[in-house]
Order: structure tokens, then C-alpha cells, then sequence
């Protein structure tokens, strides 16, 4: 009997709590703001001034040059229970990072529009992004 109040003893040391959370990385951009830019008119600098610099940019296939805009909204209720032995967290951003890939050629002309998640944008492309301050 002592040692299974011992045991529960121990399972009550850790901490148990409710929440609720949002959070927002990074502006998002709209369709209607993609919307001016034209396969195979629009070239880098058109993209620059009209949806401001980039979250990633990349080397793609065959000297093309890969753009990326990303964001992340997300929200909802959540359960946390911690110990006081060990606590573990793990976050890889760019897995739930919504946006768009702007492919130019050579010649700076934008070639491919997508809108999806970073993560499979970013393999489609095949050369992972280097992050830019």
C-alpha cells in the first residue's frame, strides 16, 4: 500500500494545464496581390516591389532562381503535461508554413507561380532554402 502511494506521489509531481493559443509568423500574402504578376513578363525586380522581400530564396533546377513567401496562423486549445524530471520540444517551422514559390529563369523572367505548403513546394524544387535575414 506504501509504495503505491509512493508511486502516486511521484506521477503528481508533474504539472498538467489547459490552454488556449494563437499564433501568427510572418505577414501573409493574398492572392489578389500574386495576382498582377505574369509568367514570363513579370521578371525579380517587378516581384521585389510588389510583394517585398522574400522569407527564402533558393538556386533551382538549371540556374533558375526560387523565391518563397511564407506564413503560419494557426490556433486552437491544447493540453500540456510536463514532469519536473524532463521537458522536450520540437519545432521545425518551415513543415507548417503556408505560401507561395515564384520560379524565374536565367533571364529573371518569373516562370512558375504555386501556393501550398513550404515544405512541399520546397521539395517540388529539389534544393533545400537557405533562410534570409
Amino acid at each position: 500500500m506504501r509504495a503505491l502511494i509512493l508511486l502516486g506521489l511521484v506521477l503528481c509531481t508533474g504539472c498538467a494545464s489547459f490552454t488556449y493559443e494563437r499564433d501568427m509568423t510572418f505577414e501573409p500574402v493574398s492572392d489578389a496581390a500574386v495576382e498582377p504578376l505574369r509568367v514570363g513578363e513579370s521578371d525579380i525586380g517587378d516581384t521585389l516591389r510588389t510583394l517585398g522581400a522574400p522569407l527564402y530564396v533558393w538556386e533551382g533546377v538549371k540556374d533558375s532562381i526560387v523565391l518563397a513567401y511564407g506564413w503560419k496562423y494557426d490556433r486552437g486549445w491544447g493540453v500540456k503535461v510536463s514532469r519536473a524530471i524532463a521537458s522536450f520540444r520540437y519545432d521545425d517551422q518551415i513543415d507548417r508554413l503556408e505560401g507561395w514559390i515564384l520560379v524565374f529563369d536565367s533571364d529573371n523572367k518569373l516562370q512558375i507561380v504555386r501556393k501550398g505548403l513550404l515544405r512541399d513546394l520546397a521539395n517540388e524544387a529539389r534544393q533545400p532554402p537557405a533562410y534570409v535575414e
